[in-house]
């Protein structure tokens, strides 16, 4: 039984790791968008722009790209370990 405790302790722990990681990504990816949205609105407003801030347009995209596909794969981990998690505690 002490086993199976302790599997469903590292398997809470892995979760909890997930979800930080999630977070993070997720609160990164909104400042992100909050700046791409800022500039591209100043952009449209007709305030001068150069080939500078299109190359670091480009790299803000790249990144909340980037940050959106590690949220959701720390998601699918987090929904798979926490069906796992379940599995253990109600179901062995």
């Amino acid at each position: 039984m002490s086993a199976m405790s302790e599997s469903v302790h590292r398997l809470s722990k892995r979760i909890e790791e997930l979800q930080g990681a999630a977070r993070k990504a997720r609160l990164e990816a909104m400042q992100l968008a909050a700046k791409l949205l800022t500039t591209s609105n100043s952009e449209l407003a007709g305030s001068p722009t150069n080939a500078h801030r299109d190359g670091e347009l480009a790299a803000l995209r790249a990144r909340y790209a980037g940050l959106v596909k590690i949220a959701d794969e720390a998601q699918a981990q987090i929904d798979r370990l926490q069906a796992e998690e379940h599995e253990r505690k109600y179901y062995r």
